[in-house]
């Protein structure tokens, strides 16, 4: 079974669990109170029957006839049993509806309530009056409440049965959004590995290689010197490598605690393009912005650097409008399925392989744009050129 589907199917058996138990709970509260409530009716009938029975000669005829009225309207279809409970055969006659206890209770005055095996329900009455002592029972079947728990059983375990089928439905739809992020989290860290080991790999290979080919023979001083130059470019390589690696290790609240210092933005575009000798057009705004100098220079300087790479020789812009730093370049372009993915380290679009880089660059960038509040928005075209849009709040 794939994960998805065992992780949907434990959630729809743990929800499930939860969803039979709440209902299970309420179909109980209900049959409970339909119990309650029929009990309170049987009680109800009991007092009317002793009532009419037993005090009409102390009732006027208003009193008597709404006695009447009510004793007919509660609970019509019952059986009534009259017991004298002085009588000697009376306690034989009740051990068929009563256990001991019960019986016991009941001459001391308390309304007892029992069922009976044909799932009828009852009632019993110790009625003291001038007349004697007397027991009534009331016997009846609750077809109401029956069919009201018949219908409500019914309901849900239809209920249950849709609702099986739409948590599976929610819990496959999210487990597989859950899974695929896992698993593009596994593959990007795959992949993050791999191009580490083969960015690092690289470099290295080419020094034991240079050292290799220079041990072979005695050489001149030039040709030593020039090895050793080609050794240094390698290493410098790494180290730039490493550092950025260890950059992007770290916590976003550790680079934070960097030194944090407004920076003319205006003024530093302007400097930074005429280092690079790229035109630049700004609004006249003098633009502050709160961040750390020397990263925001890597982060821009990379951006600009990429454009200056891919751009075949052609013309980089810079400009500068309402706190939005443009820098545009005609090179080669993104693939349109690739701009999502360019910001994962180490990754190279397949029209950007024959170009020397490690990919490490734009995560780095966006990384240090993003903790200091800026957005980085990439627009591009294959073939016609790319537009890095930085956004600052």
């Amino acid at each position: 079974m794939r994960t998805g589907n065992k992780i949907a199917w434990i959630y729809t058996w743990l929800m499930m669990g939860l969803v039979c138990l709440v209902g299970l709970l309420f179909y109980l509260l209900t049959a409970h109170s339909i119990n309650r409530i029929y009990n309170s009716f049987l009680a109800e009938r009991a007092n009317a029957t002793a009532v009419k029975l037993w005090e009409k000669d102390e009732l006027d005829e208003v009193s008597y006839a709404l006695v009447k009225k009510r004793y007919e309207q509660t609970l019509p279809s019952t059986q009534e049993i009259i017991l004298n409970a002085d009588s000697a055969g009376t306690r034989n006659t009740l051990s068929h509806y009563l256990g001991e206890e019960q019986i016991k209770s009941l001459f001391e005055g308390e309304l007892i309530y029992f069922d009976q095996n044909d799932d009828r329900q009852g009632v019993a009455l110790y009625y003291p009056d001038n007349e004697g002592n007397f027991i009534i029972l009331i016997l009846s079947n609750n077809r109401y409440g029956e069919e009201i728990l018949n219908r409500m059983g019914w309901f849900l375990l239809a209920a249950l049965l849709i609702t099986a089928l739409l948590i599976h439905g929610i819990g496959k739809f999210y487990a597989s959004r859950v899974v695929n992020k896992i698993d593009e989290a596994y593959q990007s860290e795959k992949s993050f590995i791999s191009n580490a080991s083969h960015e690092l790999n690289n470099p290295l290979t080419a020094i034991q290689g240079e050292c290799e080919i220079t041990l072979l023979k005695p050489r001149t001083p030039d040709e030593y010197q020039s090895a050793l130059q080609r050794i240094a470019d390698e290493t410098r390589r790494i180290i730039t490598l490493m550092k950025h690696l260890l950059f992007l290790s770290r916590g976003d609240q550790e680079i934070l605690r960097s030194v944090i210092e407004p920076i003319r933005l205006d003024t530093y575009l302007k400097e930074l393009a005429e280092e690079y000798a790229v035109p630049y057009t700004s609004d006249g705004t003098a633009t502050l912005v709160n961040a750390n100098p020397h990263l925001l220079d890597v982060a821009i300087r990379n951006i600009l650097n990429n454009a200056l790479k891919y751009s075949d020789g052609k013309t980089v812009r810079i400009s500068l409008a309402e706190r939005q730093v443009t820098i545009a370049d005609q090179g080669i372009g993104i693939p349109k399925k690739e701009i999502k993915r360019i910001f994962q380290p180490f990754y190279r679009g397949k029209n950007a392989r024959d170009f020397k880089g490690n990919g490490i660059g734009l995560s780095l960038s966006y990384r240090i744009l993003r903790l200091y509040g800026a957005r980085l928005h990439i627009e591009s075209k294959e073939g016609k050129g790319t537009q890095a849009h930085i956004l600052f709040d």
